[in-house]
């Protein structure tokens, strides 16, 4: 039995070791960035200036071009059938187009499946959205800039203009924001 008045020396003290440290560092930038606030996912690029010239294909090899949709606000968005944003935002899409079709306004999904179209004519058949779906190849996409990221949408005023172009996956709260001042809105 241990005497009283005579504790037990304390347990050696190791300094701290840097990889805890840097473990618990790590634990709070983790949890820092899961608390922060959501943004959208999508990057806005200002407009300015008049439009690209465009002509793309529809599925069955119709030509259609931005002379087709003159006087309209359109809001031009490059996809792809196997983009899971690009999917995402579809019902996005498809519902803005049914509230605004009747005010002149027109979205045109404009597909990058290339260089074979098998996979959107499979996709449509399964479930076609209620808005035209072109086919933008290689010259189309570099008219606008080589579309380096998908999904990438442009809004276009009535008067030809470039609005706005969306990086990544837009929605409809966005695009009810963007396209109320062109329609009157405010």
């Amino acid at each position: 039995m241990a005497d009283a008045a005579d504790p037990s020396p304390l347990p050696e003290r190791r300094p701290a070791s840097l990889g805890g440290w840097v473990f618990a560092g790590l634990v709070v930038l983790a949890v820092i960035w899961l608390m922060r606030p959501r943004a959208p996912r999508f990057l806005r690029v200002p407009g300015g200036g008049a439009a690209p010239v465009w002509e793309f294909a529809d599925p069955t090899g119709h030509r259609v071009s931005a002379t087709n949709f003159a006087g309209k606000i359109v809001i031009l968005n490059f996809w792809a059938t196997w983009c899971p944003p690009c999917l995402r935002e579809l019902p996005e899409l498809a519902a803005f187009h049914l509230a605004h079709a009747t005010e002149g306004v027109s979205v045109i999904g404009a597909s990058i499946d290339e260089p074979s179209t098998k996979a959107l004519e499979k996709f449509l058949s399964k479930s076609p959205p209620p808005y035209p779906v072109l086919i933008a190849d290689s010259v189309a996409r570099d008219a606008f800039g080589g579309v380096s990221q998908i999904p990438e949408t442009w809004i276009i005023s009535r008067a030809g203009r470039v609005i706005a172009r969306y990086l990544g996956p837009i929605n409809r709260d966005e695009l009810e924001r963007t396209v109320a001042p062109l329609l009157g809105i405010h």
